[in-house]
C-alpha cells in the first residue's frame, strides 16, 4: 500500500460508512492533483519527496476526516460557551458554599472529630464541583452535538438587552442569597425529621412538625421549592426578567403560603407531643402553639408578598407595557 493509500484509509475510517466511498475518490483525486502541480514545479525532486510533502501539508488524517463528516472536534464549542460558562459559574457559587456548611455540620452530628470534620469538607467539597462541572459540561457536550443553538437555550442577544435600569439584569447575589435561602430551609425540613433534638420515654425522636404532614404536605412544600430553585438558575442564566418569572413567582408563593396554612388552620404544623415532653408552652406562659403557628404564617406570608411585589416590579421595568 502506497503512502498515499494509507492516508486515505486513515481518513476513511474516520468517516460514516456512506461517505467513505466518495471521500476516499475525492481525496485521492485532490492528492494526485497537488503531487501533478508541485512536479510541474518542481521537475527535480523525487516524486516520493513530493507526495510526502503534499500529505505532511493536507494534516492529521483524522482532522481531515472531521471536516468530512462536519463534526467538531471541540467539546463545547463557541455557540454555547456563554451559556455553559454562565451556568457552571453560577452553580459552582450557588452550590459550593452550601455544601461548605452542610458537610460540617453532619460530621458535628456523627460526632466526628474537627480533624476529620475539615478533611470531608475540603474532600467533600472539591468532590462536588469537579461533578458539578463535569456534568453541566456533559449535557453541554452532548446538546452540542444534537444541534442545539444558543438561541434554543436562550434568548439571543441583541442592543435591547443593554438595560438602563439596573433591575434589568439579575444580581448574582440576589440568585444566590434566594438559593441558599431555599437550600437552607428544605434541608432544615429534612434534617429535623431525621435529627430530633428531643425524644419521648421511649426513646423515640420528636421532630419539631408534625410527622403526619409528610405523608403530603411537606413532601409537596418540598417540590416547589425544587421548582423555584431551577427557575431561579434559569433565570440568571438568561440574565434578566420577564412577565413569564412575575406569574411563576407569584404561583410559586401562593403555593408555598398555601401548603403551609393548611397545617396551621388545622392545629397541625407543629408536633404537639414534642412540646408536651419539653413542657412548653408551661402554665406562666401566656403565648400558645396555635398563635406561634400563625406567627410562622403570617411571617411566611410578608416573605411571599414582598417577594411577588418586587417579581412584578422588575418584570414591568424590563419588559414595559405598550401604549
Amino acid at each position: 500500500m502506497t503512502l498515499t493509500e494509507r492516508y486515505i484509509a486513515a481518513v476513511t475510517t474516520k468517516v460514516p460508512a456512506g461517505q467513505r466511498e466518495e471521500v476516499a475518490s475525492d481525496l485521492r483525486e485532490a492528492i494526485t492533483d497537488a503531487i501533478d502541480a508541485r512536479l510541474d514545479a518542481q521537475p527535480t525532486t523525487p516524486a516520493s519527496a513530493i507526495e510526502r510533502e503534499v500529505l505532511n501539508d493536507m494534516g492529521d488524517p483524522e482532522h481531515l476526516a472531521a471536516t468530512y463528516a462536519e463534526r467538531p472536534l471541540f467539546l463545547i464549542g463557541p455557540a454555547l460557551f456563554l451559556q455553559w460558562k454562565r451556568l457552571t459559574v453560577l452553580l459552582l457559587w450557588i452550590v459550593l458554599p452550601i455544601i461548605a456548611v452542610l458537610i460540617p455540620i453532619a460530621g458535628y452530628l456523627d460526632g466526628d472529630s474537627w480533624g476529620a470534620v475539615v478533611g470531608q469538607t475540603i474532600g467533600g467539597t472539591i468532590t462536588v464541583g469537579v461533578h458539578l462541572v463535569f456534568w453541566v459540561t456533559l449535557v453541554f457536550a452532548v446538546l452540542e452535538r444534537s444541534g442545539v443553538t444558543a438561541r434554543d437555550v436562550s434568548e439571543p442577544w441583541s442592543v435591547d438587552s443593554l438595560k438602563e435600569t439596573p433591575d434589568a439584569t439579575v444580581p448574582v447575589g440576589d440568585t444566590i442569597g434566594a438559593a441558599a435561602t431555599l437550600v437552607v430551609t428544605a434541608v432544615f425540613l429534612i434534617w429535623q425529621q431525621v435529627y430530633p433534638w428531643a425524644s419521648n420515654s421511649a426513646g423515640e425522636g420528636l421532630p419539631l412538625l408534625n410527622p403526619e404532614l409528610w405523608t403530603l404536605l411537606l413532601p409537596a412544600l418540598l417540590a416547589v421549592m425544587a421548582v423555584e430553585l431551577v427557575v431561579l438558575i434559569a433565570r440568571q442564566v438568561r440574565g434578566s426578567w420577564t412577565r413569564a418569572d412575575a406569574w411563576v413567582t407569584v404561583a410559586l408563593n401562593v403555593a408555598s403560603v398555601t401548603l403551609l396554612a393548611i397545617p396551621v388552620w388545622q392545629h397541625q404544623l407543629l408536633n404537639r407531643e414534642l412540646f408536651t415532653e419539653i413542657g412548653w408552652p408551661d402554665a406562666a406562659t401566656t403565648v400558645t402553639l396555635d398563635q406561634v403557628e400563625w406567627l410562622t404564617l403570617v411571617v411566611v406570608a410578608v416573605i411571599a408578598a414582598v417577594d411577588i411585589v418586587s417579581a412584578v416590579r422588575r418584570a414591568r421595568r424590563v419588559t414595559p407595557s405598550r401604549g
